[in-house]
């Protein structure tokens, strides 16, 4: 009896741990995707197979390379001021 009830036990085993680790898993990418983690696009644990919130008229196009890229920032030449216009925090009395 007592060597029935440690098989039983043991067979419990690794079913509890398949669904630890899917919890696990799916927790880990919930973690990473709200912080826009860019690492996700080359690891080999997940794979985009369905996109499923995108907006109206998005097109998909299968087997796609994503390349994480650095952004570059954006200079804005000053704008010029027509005279008599007012600018941003200046007294219009002084």
């Amino acid at each position: 009896m007592l060597l029935e009830m440690a098989l039983a036990s043991l067979s419990l085993l690794f079913p509890a741990w398949l669904i630890w680790r899917a919890f696990s898993t799916s927790r880990q990418l919930e973690q990473r995707l709200a912080r826009g983690d860019p690492t996700l696009i080359n690891d080999d644990r997940f794979n985009v197979d369905r996109v499923t919130l995108g907006p109206p008229g998005t097109e998909l196009i299968e087997d796609v390379q994503f390349v994480a890229i650095q952004t570059q920032p954006v200079a804005y030449a000053p704008q010029p001021i027509a005279v008599g216009e007012q600018k941003f925090g200046e007294d219009i009395h002084g």
